[in-house]
């Protein structure tokens, strides 16, 4: 089994099930892109689909997970709120679709974005 998966099941009869870092992380950045509030880390558009798995480092070891995020704030939202609600919401959707236990959701804010910065990404040239 490669280092990037973590096993989650086997029987003799039936083979194993493992799941990799990547299908972790891509979970849990959805779930994340889905709080009020959240924003880009580094500006430009949230990303979506597979890519939210930017957002989002995993550590796997012995069948538990720890999580950790680095995203903006939307000016207006308490950072505060959105840091929680962000560990609460990645950390039972990563749970619910892996079975895995998740131990730590740790949430690093690193800018808060304000409502001019989407205004001008939006005009024309």
């Amino acid at each position: 089994m490669a280092r990037d998966e973590e096993l989650i099941g086997e029987s003799p009869e039936e083979g194993q099930i493992s799941i990799s870092r990547d299908v972790i992380a891509t979970i849990a950045g959805l779930a994340a892109v889905d709080v009020a509030g959240v924003a880009p880390p580094r500006g430009g558009t949230m990303p979506r689909g597979e890519a939210v798995r930017r957002l989002v480092e995993v550590e796997l070891s012995e069948g538990r997970v720890r999580l950790a995020l680095k995203v903006g704030v939307l000016y207006g939202h308490a950072v505060q709120e959105v840091a929680q609600a962000l560990q609460t919401r990645v950390k039972a959707e990563v749970e619910k679709m892996t079975a895995l236990p998740v131990d730590e959701v740790n949430v690093e804010v690193v800018r808060v974005v304000f409502p001019e910065e989407g205004r001008r990404k939006g005009r024309s040239s």
